[in-house]
């Protein structure tokens, strides 16, 4: 009985890590020691330099740098207002995206009647559709740029299918799922030698 519940724990935790659909991709400097890095400051310069790049909303805007703060804060990273060891952006992208599927659908044998090696039924029948969809497909960047420098050391980027019903609770849920899938890329893991 202990086996089956583990079993089933084991598959329903498969299925819902199946579910996310978010496409996470990651680039770091390899020059770079994350390990001396506990703070961070937002750089507050928000500038669209890409014609896909889309100016958020101030709710959108609260939205998302609180799930970062909040993500950070558990893994451990401290937010400041003073001088800090990374400065942190972040930028959205948006593009329109086709789904286009089709399908076969099989409606039983037909009735047709023929001459040759016999008569009777001679095959399925059935027809094939195509649907075709399109969809709002956002990105989410995430950028660390070391203060002593001013350069980039790390991005992170995650992809997901925006909903088409855009309610306070699907954002949410969004946004969360995105910026955890990034950040638990952060810190790169670094190779010893």
């Amino acid at each position: 009985m202990k086996l089956k519940k583990t079993s089933l724990l084991l598959l329903l935790a498969a299925g819902l890590m199946a579910c996310s659909s978010v496409k996470v991709s990651t680039d770091h400097d390899k020059n770079t020691d994350f390990s001396s890095f506990k703070s961070y400051q937002w750089i507050n310069a928000k500038t669209v330099t890409n014609k896909d790049e889309i100016q958020v909303s101030d709710i959108m805007d609260m939205r998302i740098r609180n799930t970062i703060n909040k993500q950070l804060t558990v893994q451990g990273y401290q937010q400041s207002e003073g001088v800090a060891d990374l400065q942190l952006n972040y930028s959205v992208l948006t593009r329109d995206e086709t789904d286009i599927q089709s399908y076969q659908t099989y409606g039983g044998y037909s009735s047709r009647w023929g001459w040759g090696a016999g008569y009777g039924y001679r095959g399925m029948s059935g027809h094939s559709s195509t649907v075709i969809k399109t969809y709002k497909q956002g990105t989410l960047v995430i950028d660390f740029v070391d203060p002593k420098t001013n350069k980039l050391v790390w991005r992170g980027l995650g992809s997901d299918r925006i909903p088409s019903t855009r309610t306070t609770e699907n954002m949410d849920k969004l946004v969360s799922e995105v910026v955890k899938g990034i950040l638990k890329k952060f810190p790169p893991k670094q190779k010893q030698d």
